[in-house]
């Protein structure tokens, strides 16, 4: 979870970097990822509140505070309903509704859709992925009081990126997802095939992010050029993984995607153009 929190506020972090003119507000910029903090804890107890069952049957999950009976549902729930509501209020008094409701809408799509889904469809994926997109835009939005073209990069690189990430992770641990009844695209395909290309085709559309990111202005072309090697490195990745769908493979894309996101992001800052 600590994981997953950093994630979260580092990309809405970046997204009010990039959609900042030529001084950032380092006020604003605190404001955005504390409310955008708030809003992903609260999020994340809920999903843990209506899951609780499933939890409890997964090795990497059942010692959780709800699984484990450390903390009850009751007063988790109430956790959950208290700092959201907080995060939302903070980014509306101190950002503006624009993001508020960015956040507000982010909450409702993971714990009411994305959660459920995980137990319905392997879709759920592509649902969480939606979720993973939207703080960056947040971010940007908190930042610039609107959504523009550019500020999708972004959020498209965010969205494209938890598909091979992801992938890799349920084929790794699709044993544990299915004793806790989650319906992953590794469920019914125990080869690792139909996984392995779903990572690659999104690797590869990752690939002309750089050079959009440079055409729409938002970035130097030295980005573009940066990006093209990253994504590039982490298509070897996906490649290795299609060739030969094993556990190795897939542990190599996923550490790959673990290196990839911070390293993108970081130029993304390093040769960003101020927000005009």
């Amino acid at each position: 979870m600590v994981c997953v929190f950093a994630l979260v506020v580092a990309t809405s972090g970046a997204g009010y970097v990039l959609g900042s003119g030529s001084i950032v507000d380092i006020a604003g910029l605190c404001y955005t990822c504390t409310g955008t903090m708030m809003v992903a804890a609260s999020a994340n107890t809920l999903n843990q509140v209506f899951e609780i069952k499933n939890d409890a049957k997964m090795r990497r999950t059942m010692r959780r505070p709800l699984p484990s009976g450390r903390i009850s549902p009751v007063h988790a729930a109430m956790w959950a309903t208290s700092v959201g509501a907080a995060g939302t209020t903070l980014l509306a008094c101190k950002a503006n509704y624009l993001a508020a409701g960015l956040a507000a809408s982010n909450l409702i799509l993971y714990a009411f859709v994305y959660t459920p889904l995980k137990q319905i469809h392997h879709v759920n994926t592509w649902v969480g992925a939606v979720v993973g997109a939207i703080p960056p835009l947040l971010g940007w939005a908190a930042a610039a009081s609107e959504v523009s073209l550019n500020s999708m990069i972004l959020p498209a690189a965010l969205y494209f990126w938890q598909l091979p990430h992801f992938m890799a992770l349920a084929y790794l641990c699709r044993d544990d997802y299915i004793a806790g009844g989650y319906r992953m695209l590794s469920f019914a395909d125990p080869s690792g095939k139909r996984t392995a290309w779903v990572s690659l085709r999104n690797c590869l559309y990752m690939l002309p992010l750089g050079l959009l990111a440079y055409n729409w202005g938002l970035t130097s072309g030295w980005f573009s050029f940066e990006a093209s090697l990253l994504t590039t490195g982490l298509t070897i990745g996906a490649s290795s993984f299609v060739l030969d769908p094993t556990h190795k493979s897939a542990r190599r894309m996923f550490h790959g995607s673990l290196l990839y996101l911070p390293a993108l992001m970081a130029g993304l800052i390093l040769h960003r153009l101020p927000n005009q």
